[in-house]
């Protein structure tokens, strides 16, 4: 699979991609920084904290309808004075090489999977 690195320019852009690649994925872990502690308790009711030496916090999990629920289900974000947003979540990794990165301005395809299976 080819890497592919697309700038993500609205809301509704990020939501038709990952509402996409969610349907083909398995597994996902999201990353949050350390003082984004409501976010991270939210994605710890869909998985489990993933051990790690980054500055941050993991919460790996299966992709079930109920996750898929809460993550399509998140409004836009309007804490955007210091970066744009379109996701609370720092990164999404989805098991099937598709990643929401940087609030979800940014978005890949096709890396290489390598979370805890």
């Amino acid at each position: 699979m080819n890497y592919i690195n697309i700038t993500c320019e609205s809301y509704s852009e990020w939501k038709s991609r990952m509402t996409e690649k969610l349907k083909s994925a398995t597994r996902f872990e999201i990353h949050c920084w350390d003082d984004e502690e409501q976010w991270y308790s939210l994605a710890l009711n869909y998985g489990t904290e993933k051990k790690t030496t980054w500055s941050g916090k993991i919460v790996s999990g299966p992709v079930t309808p109920a996750f898929c629920d809460m993550l399509l289900g998140l409004e836009e974000p309007t804490d955007t004075e210091i970066e744009n947003k379109f996701t609370p979540f720092f990164s999404v990794f989805l098991d099937n090489g598709f990643s929401s990165e940087h609030y979800g301005t940014e978005l890949n395809d096709g890396y290489e999977w390598r979370g805890s299976l």
